[in-house]
This record gives C-alpha cells, structure tokens and sequence, in this order.
C-alpha cells in the first residue's frame, strides 16, 4: 500500500513538474561548418548579412569582396547542390581594432541559426589609422529558408 502510495506521488509530482517547467526547445542541434574566408579588408563597405545557394550570386558577392585584391583571387569552388555560403560583413571601420566571427550555427526546429560575436577597440586603445572591412565567410550543409544572425555577448 505503502509502495502504490508512493509511485501515486512520484507520478503526480512528475507530471505536476512537467507542467510548471519552462519550455526549452531540445531540437537545437549544432551545424557544422567550414571558414572559407576571415579578415579586416574586404570590397563590401557596408553591414551585410548574406545567405548565397547558388554559382552567380556566389561569383557577384566574391568579385566583390575581392575587388581590392591585386591579383584579384578566383571564388573558392562551392558545390552548391549540397552546400550554402553564409557571411557576415560589418562594414567600413575608421580604424583597425574591429572584428567579427561567426562562432556557431544550430538548427532550431527548422530554423537556422547563426551566432556570431564582433568586436570593436576599447576606449583609448592604440589601434592602425587604416580603414578596415571585418568580414566571415562560412559554408555549410545546404538549408532551405532565412537563417537567424544572433549576436552573442563577448
């Protein structure tokens, strides 16, 4: 009797627990991914999130970003059938010290997202008197839809 009571309780309490838990979404699952390109100079002079599935737009947004190079490098090969190029540009800087990365990519659900974390000089720090174009250029395993850039705290 004594035995039935107490699995009664414990069967309530858990479902009673269950009910008053907060929802944490277990579907989120890490994505791997690959730097295709990571740096301070880029073409792109302006904030840009950019989610590329196919030859063309890869081959605008690379011309582009490579523009100031000199020999002007050809577009690392993206099989896009199964593969998507995701970046992150910030945009023109006044000053070296500026920087982004893209840290992680999860599925949640359906949903992709991106995290990334950018950063800028400290107050009062010594930085390069140069203009400067932060950039992450990863790829990853083709996804249908709009990923979720998410900054994360440094």
């Amino acid at each position: 009797m004594k035995a039935a009571f107490t699995l009664a309780l414990s069967l309530f309490a858990a479902a009673f627990a269950s009910g008053c838990a907060p929802a944490v979404s277990l579907a989120q699952t890490p994505v791997s991914f690959s730097t295709i390109d990571k740096g301070f100079r880029s073409g792109v002079r302006e904030p840009l999130e950019v989610v590329i599935r196919g030859e063309q737009e890869w081959a605008a947004l690379w011309s582009r970003h490579a523009s100031g190079r000199r020999p002007a490098p050809s577009p690392p090969l993206i099989d896009f059938s199964a593969e998507m190029v995701v970046g992150l540009f910030l945009g023109q800087k006044s000053t070296g010290g500026y920087s982004v990365e893209i840290t992680r990519a999860e599925l949640d659900g359906a949903n992709l997202k991106v995290f990334y974390r950018d950063g800028s000089p400290p107050p009062g720090a010594i930085v390069p008197q140069v203009l400067t174009q932060p950039y992450h250029l990863i790829r990853l395993l083709r996804r249908e839809g709009s990923p979720v850039f998410v900054q994360e705290n440094r």
